[in-house]
């Protein structure tokens, strides 16, 4: 039995990208290969476009292999990591000369209002991807000397570090692979109808290739607006004649070889003429008088029949012969229809496929049929493999391919197509009819206006019916749906007896002899003229029909057919593979955090590109929600986002939990240390308890991290003090920190000055350790640094014992004499202390500690 053949998202994108024609498929192929396409490509592109549209000759060219792989970041590095920013220059005040290193993992920065996070966060989200990039202001303290924003950004990929600098090499990959969210992107997340940014190479490529078919449009309508030229060469031509009837004709329908015809202007045309212009101004010295408003008749007169010619044409289009025929041919087509889907389909029809007869399942077996003649032009044969899994064809299998083959070659299926075909014909013809006939400042318009109303109101009233019914047959044919129509034809006797009248007043002012032979030598004398003329300007001719024929062809391309199919196919395909994945991640993520308030997500399409709203009740969340809950599902939106994109490796946040209280500021901490285990995080804070939340889950989880701290001070903002975090309780609930410094101040080669630095800070430690001990374990937490809440309910486990609160104000005490910066009274005189003096009272504390963690409220 022949293998269930199972589509993905990789092989409909590159099934479809085969059947491309070659200009196409060869744009397609440096797309889905992951690289940037060229100028150069684009013009190569442009020329196999050209061969296409017959513009010129065509060459042998490659194959194109479309080697396309889901997992193919092209230019995007899988392993790329962000390491340091520095050398920053010109953004708002930031101070100069600073430099920021960042963790494989957690990056934390920390800082106050005004210490110049803001001014980073700008610069990363000009620099990176972010949906609210903001403008960055020089130093507004500055009047002049302001200098160009500019940075040095470090990356790390393959374990070998890189700089690329901000904004000469903005266009590269790597800032493409970054990720900023802000209170300002949070608005967009909720506002905005957002295009997914990031996701799968096979979905990203119809909007990419859509702005490739736009590129590549633009480049065709540059080439055609070089040729593009005027027919005014009319102009040249004084009077009329047969020969300016032809010039005024001129198009890419023209015959040169017919036109060649008219040369070259002879010796005895020269004769000719100058003998005409001699016999015309001696006769017309003698007559003067009724020519100009014959003239002006002659002239309306023309104008009527050529109004005729291009009604004539139209009224075929209305007759009941054809009307009844555009009528029989939908019929036909839905009787073809019918049988097209059921002729033959039965022989095919099993529980294992869905949807057999339908026009994917059809179009599939096109496709496969074409590339297997790519392989054998008599596949299958016996000891063939299968094209997609390569195992061998048995012979049912092979029966069941040459069925299809026969099936799609069918006398239903070519009926079909030729009576679609028939439609799609008779609805371009409908399509190309003008009704606009006669224009207001129309010359003929105005003469029918004074003359004859009522003949012109005739003719505008059923010009308009059989526009109208134009339009109902259209919507016949796309609908296909079979309706009678009534036949409207406009009559051309109305032209006719208009003629007849004219033809009375040019003969009653014609009876003069001299008129008429004046006209005559008119005639003939403006025909040699314009000959001569025409010589002279023949190559203008020529050349016009060359462009004019070379834009014809040019603008036989449909760009808005090509750019609507990018846009059916990418929904399609989106829906299919993406969207219930999107759908399923933001449902996670807002679990995740604690953020579920029942939000929906709508999925539109437009461009080639896909889009998503939050909703929530059919309305915008953001009218809805408190503050809190809004930053909550923006956050859950920009997360799940950058978790469908493959080639994002870094996200950035700038105070994410602004406006959150302590519970959510928990759940996010936890949420975005964990996520540094996938790829970067980097956040900007000033919250001290949401620093507090990233660092205790992240030492709790053996998670790798680093804290910095910038700073203002003397009015510079930006200042930057590597790995330095603020003081949190947690970090302060052993005597490490204080060890620290007494391991550092013992050794052997530590400067005298360093070492007492360095036991200094050892006790500065241990007084801080005294502090959390009072705080968590004698007063079990009651009330907690940078925390609002005080837990009244631990106030039951609090026990006051006298003597240890006795002996800890002692060992406290013990602990400040040695500090630096306090005020000592005699009874504990200031001394220098030893590393000895420092390893003492950690053991002091060490012992208090396990004596209070040991003591427990007595029962009553």
């Amino acid at each position: 039995m022949e293998p269930e053949i199972i589509q993905t998202l990789e092989s409909e994108v590159k099934g479809f990208a085969n059947d491309l024609p070659y200009w196409a498929k060869y744009l397609a192929e440096k797309i889905l290969s992951g690289n940037s396409i060229t100028e150069e490509e684009y013009t190569l592109a442009l020329s196999y476009l050209f061969e296409e549209l017959n513009l010129k000759i065509t060459t042998s060219k490659p194959n194109i292999d479309v080697n396309y792989n889901g997992n193919n970041s092209g230019n995007y590095k899988t392993d790329l990591l962000f390491t340091k920013l520095e050398n920053v220059e010109g953004v708002n005040a930031l101070s100069e000369n600073q430099e920021i290193t960042f963790s494989p993992n957690l990056t934390i920065i920390y800082g106050g209002n005004g210490s110049g996070k803001s001014g980073y966060v700008r610069l990363l989200k000009k620099a990176f991807y972010s949906k609210a990039p903001e403008e960055i202001i020089h130093n507004i303290h500055l009047d002049s000397g302001h200098k160009t924003v500019s940075a040095k950004f470090t990356f790390n990929t393959a374990s070998s570090d890189y700089s690329l600098s901000y904004p000469l090499n903005s266009i590269n990959s790597e800032f493409e692979q970054f990720s900023v969210f802000d209170g300002k992107s949070a608005i967009r997340h909720l506002d905005n109808k957002n295009p997914f940014e990031f996701k799968p190479l096979g979905l990203s490529f119809f909007s990419n290739f859509t702005e490739a078919l736009k590129y590549l449009e633009q480049k065709l309508n540059a080439e055609i607006l070089l040729r593009q030229s005027i027919n005014n060469f009319p102009d040249l031509f004084d009077g009329e004649s047969s020969i300016k009837l032809i010039v005024q004709a001129l198009s890419a329908e023209t015959n040169i070889e017919d036109l060649k015809k008219l040369t070259p202007f002879t010796d005895k045309d020269k004769i000719d003429k100058e003998a005409l212009e001699k016999q015309y101004d001696d006769l017309l010295l003698i007559s003067k008088s009724k020519e100009k408003e014959i003239q002006k008749l002659e002239d309306i007169k023309r104008l009527i029949l050529i109004n005729k010619t291009f009604i004539e044409p139209i009224n075929t289009y209305f007759t009941i012969q054809h009307l009844n025929h555009i009528e029989n041919s939908i019929i036909d087509f839905n009787s073809k229809s019918i049988i097209a889907k059921t002729e033959g389909i039965e022989n095919f029809k099993t529980e294992k496929i869905q949807n057999i007869g339908t026009l994917e399942w059809k179009n599939f077996i096109v496709a496969a049929e074409q590339f297997a003649k790519k392989q054998n032009s008599l596949y299958p044969e016996n000891g063939d493999n299968c094209l997609l899994c390569q195992q061998p064809i048995l012979p049912e299998a092979q029966n069941l391919i040459t069925n299809y083959w026969n099936f799609i070659k069918s006398i239903a299926e070519q009926n079909l197509t030729q009576s679609r075909n028939v439609l799609m014909e008779l609805k371009s013809a409908f399509e190309k009819l003008s009704f606009d006939l006669f224009p207001e400042e129309n010359t003929l318009t105005l003469w029918l206006t004074q003359n004859h109303s009522e003949s012109l109101n005739y003719f505008r009233e059923n010009l308009l019916l059989q526009k109208t019914l134009t339009a109902n047959i259209i919507s016949d044919i796309d609908n296909k749906i079979p309706n009678k129509h009534t036949e409207i034809k406009i009559s051309t006797n109305v032209h006719e007896a208009l003629i007849e009248k004219i033809d009375k007043s040019i003969k009653l002012l014609k009876d003069d002899e001299q008129i008429l032979i004046l006209n005559k030598l008119q005639k003939e004398k403006t025909e040699l003229l314009h000959k001569e003329k025409f010589n002279i300007h023949f190559s203008k001719f020529e050349n016009h029909i060359q462009k004019q024929r070379w834009i014809r062809n040019a603008s036989s391309i449909n760009w808005t057919s090509w750019k609507k199919s990018m846009t059916d196919w990418e929904k399609n395909l989106s829906g299919k593979y993406f969207n219930q994945k999107y759908v399923d991640t933001f449902n996670q993520e807002c679990t995740n955090l604690n953020g579920s308030f029942g939000i929906e997500v709508h999925h539109t399409g437009s461009g080639g590109t896909s889009y998503r709203q939050l909703m929530l009740k059919g309305r915008n969340p953001a009218s809805i929600l408190s503050e809190g809950q809004q930053k909550v599902i923006a956050l859950a939106d920009f997360i799940s986002e950058m978790l469908l994109s493959s080639g994002n490796r870094g996200v950035i946040f700038d105070d994410p939990v602004t406006s959150l209280d302590e519970s959510r500021k928990k759940d996010i901490a936890i949420r975005l240390a964990k996520e540094s285990q996938n790829k970067q995080v980097i956040i900007f804070t000033h919250d001290l308890i949401f620093v507090s939340n990233l660092i205790t889950y992240c030492e709790e989880n053996s998670l790798e991290f680093c804290c910095h701290w910038i700073e203002n001070r003397n009015n510079n903002p930006g200042q930057i003090w590597l790995n330095n975090s603020p003081s949190y309780e947690k970090e302060y609930r052993n005597s490490e920190p204080a060890k620290k410094f007494y391991s550092e101040s013992n050794k052997s080669d530590c400067p005298p000055s360093q070492r007492e630095y360095l036991i200094k800070s050892g006790f500065t430690a241990l007084r801080t350790c005294y502090e959390v001990l009072v705080i968590n374990d004698l007063f079990k937490n009651v009330v907690q640094r940078y925390n609002e809440r005080v837990s009244v309910d631990s106030l039951s486990s609090v026990y006051y014992d006298d003597e240890l609160i006795t002996e800890l104000l002692d060992s406290f005490s013990q602990c400040c004499r040695y500090m630096e910066g306090h005020t000592h009274s005699d009874q504990y005189a200031y001394k220098k202390p030893e590393p000895a003096n420092l390893n003492e009272e950690i053991q002091r504390y060490e012992l208090l500690r396990t004596k209070i963690k040991k003591t427990k409220k007595p029962n009553t």
